[in-house]
C-alpha cells in the first residue's frame, strides 16, 4: 500500500471512530464557542436539505441564538427517515434498527434537550437467518447468546466463532469502556478487510455469511469493507441492541423539525434551490430558489447531494479544479428496492421482527443483491408489529420486504419515469415484487398473497424522485472511498450528510453537529 494510500486509510477510520467515540466529542466546546460570539444575528446561515445531517445542524445552530434558514425540497423533514401513509397503514421509509440509547444519537439529542421527547423500541433478536441448509436466531443484547447459538449450528466452527465476536466485544470495550487491553484490537483490524478478519477465525462460508449478515446495512462488500469499522457498527448492534425510533422514524425528523422552529429557526418545505450567489470576493452571499426567492447567507451548509451542490447550485467558476476532480471520480451507493405490505390479517406464526431470507451464501456477490435478477435476490424481511404493540391498527399487520439494488437495471426506464410514461417501470417493479411475495410466502408466511390489502413499491427512481439524490443513492458516495471534509475549498461552503461523511442515522447526526460547530469557529472569518 503506497504511504498516500495509508494517509486516506488513517483519515477515513479515524472519521469512523469518531462517529462512536463519546471522547472525540467536546460537549462543552459547543456551547463555550457559541455563548463567545455576541452578534449572532449580524451572519446568517442558510442549510440545504433537512436530512438528518440537516437538521441536526440548524437545531444546534438556532438553540445558540443564530439566524438560521433551512430550505428543504420535500413536504416534510427527514430525508430518508420518514414515513408515509395508505389507507389504515403507515409505512417508515428507511429504518429498520439504529443504535440511539447508550450511543452518539442519544448524546446528540440530549445535548439539544430532545432526546426526552423520543422512545425507543429494542428489536427482540439481533437477526434471524433463514437459508435452504439453516435457520438460525441470534438474540438481542447477548454476545455470548450469539456465540452459543452459531456454535449450536456450526459446531466445527466453535472456537474461531467465539474468537470472533469476543474480538469485537474488545473493540466496543475500547471505546465506550475506557479498558485498557495488552493490544489494542482497533489497531489489530484497522489494516484489515472484514473478510481477511472472518478468514483469520473461520473458514465455513455459511458462518462468514452469517458474521458478515450487516454488511448490507453498509452496502459494501466484506471483501472491501474495513474490519474495524465493521466491528465498531456492529458491535454496537451487538451489546446495545437494534432500536427503532417510536413510533416511526418521522417522529425523531419532526422532533428535530419543532427544535429548530422553537427557537425561532425558519424552515421552508416544498422549496428547491436553484443556485449559490457569490460575491466578488466569491464567498458565499445568498442563496435563491426555483421562485426566484433569495435568502441572505455568510455560509451554507448543505444536506444535499455533493453531485447536486458543485454541478448544480455553484457556478463552475468557483468551484476548484481539484475539488471538482475528487467529485467526479466518486462513484454513488447502491440504491434499494422495497415492498410495503399492509396485511388485513394479523401474523402470529412468526415472532422475529428482521429476517434474512438467503439464497446464496457467496460473500463474493453482495448478501442482499443480485446482479443477475433482482427478483431473485436475498432479501431481508421486517415484521414491524413484533417490534411493539400497536404498530398496525388491531388486527392487521405492516411487513416490507427489501434488497438493495444498483442503478443499471432502472437506468433504461429513467427517462420516460420522469416524463410521466411508467408503463414497463411499473411492469418490472410490479413484476419483482410479487416474485418477493411468492418466496416469502413459500418460505416464512403461508397465504401472504390474500393477505395483502396495501401494496407500495419503492425503487432507486422513487429515491431520486423524493430525495434528488443521483440513482438513488441511500448512502452517499460508494463507502469505499475516504470522507470528504465537512470544509470545502469554496469561502463559506460546508457539507453535512451522507455524501461527506458517510451514510446511517448516526453518521450523518454526527455529521451534523461537527459542521455546525465548525461554522462557529469561523464565525469571525464568515463575518470578515
Amino acid at each position: 500500500m503506497e504511504s498516500s494510500d495509508k494517509l486516506t486509510r488513517r483519515n477515513f477510520l479515524k472519521t469512523l471512530v469518531a462517529a462512536s467515540s463519546a471522547a472525540a466529542i467536546s460537549w462543552t466546546g459547543f456551547e463555550a464557542v457559541a455563548d463567545s460570539i455576541s452578534d449572532k444575528k449580524e451572519v446568517p446561515l442558510v442549510i440545504i436539505g433537512a436530512g438528518l445531517g440537516g437538521l441536526v445542524s440548524a437545531a444546534y445552530l438556532s438553540k445558540y441564538g443564530f439566524d438560521v434558514t433551512l430550505i428543504e425540497q420535500h413536504a416534510v423533514p427527514g430525508g430518508y427517515a420518514t414515513s408515509f401513509d395508505r389507507q389504515d397503514f403507515t409505512f417508515d421509509v428507511s429504518l429498520h434498527a439504529t443504535v440511539a440509547e447508550h450511543a452518539m444519537p442519544q448524546m446528540i439529542l440530549a445535548d439539544l434537550g430532545i432526546w426526552d421527547q423520543l422512545k425507543v423500541a429494542y428489536t427482540p433478536e439481533l437477526r434471524r437467518i433463514v437459508t435452504p441448509r439453516f435457520d438460525v436466531t441470534l438474540p438481542a443484547k447477548n454476545p455470548e447468546g450469539v456465540k452459543k447459538e452459531l456454535s449450536r449450528v456450526f459446531p466445527h466452527e466453535k472456537q474461531g466463532i467465539y474468537n470472533f465476536y469476543t474480538e469485537m466485544e474488545q473493540v466496543i470495550s475500547e471505546i465506550w469502556g475506557g479498558r485498557h487491553f495488552k493490544t489494542s484490537m482497533m489497531a489489530r483490524l484497522e489494516n484489515l478487510s472484514l473478510e481477511q478478519w472472518m478468514s483469520n477465525h473461520v473458514t465455513d462460508g455459511d458462518v462468514k455469511y452469517c458474521m458478515a449478515i450487516f454488511s448490507g446495512y453498509y452496502g459494501v462488500l466484506p471483501a472491501h469493507i474495513n474490519a474495524l469499522f465493521y466491528a465498531i457498527a456492529t458491535g454496537e448492534y451487538l451489546v446495545h441492541g437494534g432500536q427503532y425510533y417510536k413510533t416511526r422514524s418521522q417522529n425523531l425528523s419532526d422532533t428535530l423539525a419543532d427544535c429548530i422552529e422553537n427557537h425561532n429557526g425558519k424552515i421552508h418545505y416544498n422549496t428547491q434551490v436553484e443556485h449559490i450567489l457569490f460575491d466578488d470576493k466569491d464567498k458565499v452571499k445568498r442563496v435563491i430558489d426555483t421562485n426566484g426567492n433569495a435568502y441572505p447567507a455568510k455560509a451554507v451548509i448543505a444536506n444535499c447531494s455533493v453531485p447536486a451542490l458543485i454541478n448544480k447550485m455553484v457556478p463552475s467558476n468557483i468551484v476548484p479544479l481539484k475539488f471538482s476532480q475528487q467529485i467526479q471520480k466518486r462513484n454513488t451507493s447502491f440504491s434499494s428496492f422495497v415492498v410495503w405490505l399492509g396485511l388485513k390479517n394479523k401474523i402470529d406464526h412468526v415472532k422475529e421482527y428482521e429476517i434474512d431470507l438467503t439464497q446464496d451464501t457467496d460473500l463474493s456477490l453482495h448478501p442482499l443483491f443480485s446482479k443477475k435478477d433482482l427478483a431473485d435476490s436475498n432479501m431481508s424481511i421486517t415484521i414491524y408489529d413484533n417490534l411493539f404493540k400497536a404498530y398496525s391498527v388491531p388486527g392487521k399487520s405492516t411487513i416490507s420486504i427489501m434488497c438493495l439494488s444498483d442503478f443499471s437495471p432502472w437506468k433504461k426506464f429513467e427517462k420516460d419515469y420522469f416524463n410521466g410514461q411508467k408503463d414497463d417501470y411499473n411492469r418490472e417493479k410490479e413484476r419483482i415484487a410479487q416474485r418477493f411475495i411468492q418466496r416469502v410466502e413459500q418460505t416464512l408466511i403461508p397465504g401472504l398473497s390474500n393477505m395483502v390489502e396495501v401494496m407500495e413499491i419503492g425503487t432507486p427512481l422513487t429515491n431520486m424522485f423524493y430525495t434528488k439524490n443521483p440513482e438513488g443513492a441511500i448512502y452517499g458516495f460508494d463507502r469505499n472511498m475516504p470522507h470528504l471534509s465537512a470544509k470545502t475549498p469554496i469561502k463559506g461552503l460546508y457539507l453535512a450528510s451522507a455524501w461527506s461523511h458517510g451514510g446511517g442515522y448516526t453518521p450523518v447526526m454526527m455529521a451534523g453537529r461537527e459542521t455546525a460547530k465548525l461554522v462557529l469557529k469561523e464565525f469571525k472569518t464568515l463575518m470578515a
